[in-house]
């Protein structure tokens, strides 16, 4: 539509109006949030149980599950140099824990020629549990914003804080329960598995 003014240019209106956008129902957020959160929390677990339960019950993390977080974390570690320096990914203390893993695995070798023998100094240790606590999270975490983005736009910090306590809080009952073994399983549940058995493990009873 035309409209004109005296002494002035024609305007143009357009006809059309822009549609609203229709209001978002909260079941439908919630449960399009919630399945993605549930995985994340479930594949948090899964990653930090067994490393943590190793660590109680041998006193030290299986090679496989170091390469496995220093394989990853490293990974990462370059990508965040070619995403935007404005980006909370780019950060110098997310590149801080990321890169932990790594500096772990080459001063442990350096150091102690291997993993197991550096797991018997107490500041190893200490380092492994920031590596459990702090950058597999981390690691996780920058996972999801780059294959489901929608998940951190859409979930609260809380919620996501959230979801780093409860990985805290299955690490820390992993790693009792690793030490505790013996209130647990026995050395045949151990041998079964096809695992070594613990020092303290509990003899089966005849």
């Amino acid at each position: 539509m035309v409209t004109e003014s005296p002494g002035r240019r024609p305007s143009y209106v357009s006809s059309h109006t822009t549609p609203e956008s229709p209001p978002i129902d909260p079941d439908d957020r919630r449960t399009r949030i919630g399945g993605p959160l549930a995985l994340t929390a479930v594949t948090l677990g899964l990653i930090t149980w067994p490393i943590a339960f190793n660590l109680g019950a041998y006193g030290e993390v299986f090679y496989s599950d170091v390469f496995s977080v220093v394989v990853a974390s490293t990974i990462l570690f370059v990508i965040t140099f070619f995403i935007a320096p404005n980006s909370a990914r780019s950060s110098w203390p997310v590149r801080a824990a990321l890169i932990a893993p790594m500096l772990w695995l080459v001063a442990a070798a350096w150091v102690d020629g291997s993993t197991s023998a550096a797991l018997d100094r107490p500041l190893f240790v200490a380092w492994m549990v920031l590596i459990l606590l702090v950058s597999v999270p981390i690691t996780l975490r920058i996972l999801i914003d780059m294959f489901m983005p929608e998940l951190t736009m859409a979930a609260s910090r809380r919620v996501l804080w959230s979801i780093v306590a409860l990985a805290v809080v299955v690490s820390a009952i992993g790693f009792v329960v690793g030490r505790e073994n013996y209130r647990f399983l026995t050395c045949a549940d151990f041998s079964i598995a096809g695992s070594a058995e613990p020092d303290n493990c509990a003899n089966s009873e005849s």
